[in-house]
């Protein structure tokens, strides 16, 4: 189990709203700070906080779901907080001006019906885990926070989604998830935070990182991945070639279809006996490359709407359902991210209603 600070300490955001974090205690409105950190990006506009709900909460499960954080009638609350406590961490240090959570379909999967040995080799969930699922889903709903759960679909292609929808509505995207192929979304608009052990150790990728540290853009990144393959999915890669080889091939060509069109040049780069593999391969009538393109290819054309996902909860109602779930002293951080900003007239002016 991760370390507990993992929510508590790492995940502080900052500045905090004055006043008490519960129930029965002034909660101030949700101004944004004046200066609120931000991720290093090109694209100017509102910022869409797109998040992993399912890496989330596996994180959550794992570091908080039994360490005795209980609700008022002693249910486990543990993961519910850790959920919480990241999500408004993720909000304040991408000064989010809007937030959607997307999961994972439970009930079918279009990719493991194109191919039924995708991610076949994952035992079966913890049934607590699926619980917290249910759980959070129950609780962003109380928040007014947008939840999406695809029929047939994953997170991974509501994030893509999302980006589509922030750049063609002119805002940025950030993209939370703990998923290296969410890195195929990387643009000139949205950036990957790539979610790791505390939120310190969050690593912000754009398309300058992602070269300098994979070698490869983002465009090609998905090709990339086919040849090297995923052991989380099951998705075996080409046989002899790694990450190694697949940043040498990428730096010769852009695309793959462009090596396999120059044997000589193909083998050269990689080697005889890769080379000649990833020809025969992309030949084939089962070839692991295409195939893996074709499961790992992200949607980015799910319905989703930019400007309802801005926040619509006061700071009180916030503070109500942080109280109904069990959760009342992380009220104050949700309300800094997921209230929305309210209108304060100062006493004596003009247009102030009668008191």
């Amino acid at each position: 189990m991760e370390p507990l600070s993992l929510f508590d300490t790492d995940l502080q955001p900052v500045p905090r709203l004055p006043g008490g974090d519960a129930v029965g205690v002034s909660v101030a409105p949700a101004a944004r700070p004046a200066s609120p950190p931000r991720l290093p990006t090109a694209a100017t506009g509102p910022t869409l906080l797109a998040v992993d709900g399912n890496s989330l909460a596996h994180r959550a499960f794992h570091a908080y779901g039994q360490v005795g954080i209980t609700d008022g009638s002693g249910g486990d609350r543990g993961g519910v907080y850790g959920f919480l406590a990241l999500l408004a961490a993720l909000g304040d240090i991408t000064a989010a001006d809007a937030v959607v959570v997307g999961f994972d379909c439970r009930d079918s999967s279009a990719r493991r019906d194109r191919w039924s040995g995708y991610k076949a080799q994952r035992p079966p969930k913890d049934p607590a885990l699926y619980a917290l699922f249910d759980v959070v889903t129950g609780v962003l709903a109380d928040l007014g926070v947008t939840v999406v759960q695809p029929p047939g679909w994953e997170a991974d292609d509501v994030l893509g989604s999302a980006a589509a929808a922030a750049e063609a509505a002119g805002w940025r995207a950030v993209l939370a998830t703990s998923d290296r192929d969410a890195f195929c979304l990387v643009s000139d608009t949205t950036t990957v935070l790539r979610l790791r052990s505390g939120i310190g150790n969050a690593v912000s990728v754009d398309r300058a990182r992602l070269r300098r540290e994979v070698g490869v853009t983002p465009e090609q990144y998905t090709e990339f991945a086919a040849l090297r393959g995923d052991t989380s999915d099951n998705l075996p890669g080409v046989s002899g070639i790694g990450p190694a080889r697949a940043k040498a091939l990428f730096a010769a060509y852009d695309a793959v279809a462009h090596a396999a069109a120059d044997p000589l040049g193909c083998r050269s780069v990689l080697g005889p006996g890769p080379g000649q593999a990833l020809l025969d391969d992309v030949a084939a009538d089962d070839s692991r490359f295409h195939r893996n393109v074709t499961l790992m290819t992200i949607r980015r054309d799910l319905p989703l709407d930019v400007e309802a996902c801005r926040p619509t909860a006061t700071p009180h109602a916030v503070a109500r359902c942080c109280s109904d779930w069990g959760v009342p002293g992380l009220a104050a951080r949700l309300a800094v991210v997921f209230a929305a900003a309210e209108t304060w007239v100062p006493p004596g002016d003009a247009d102030a209603p009668p008191t």
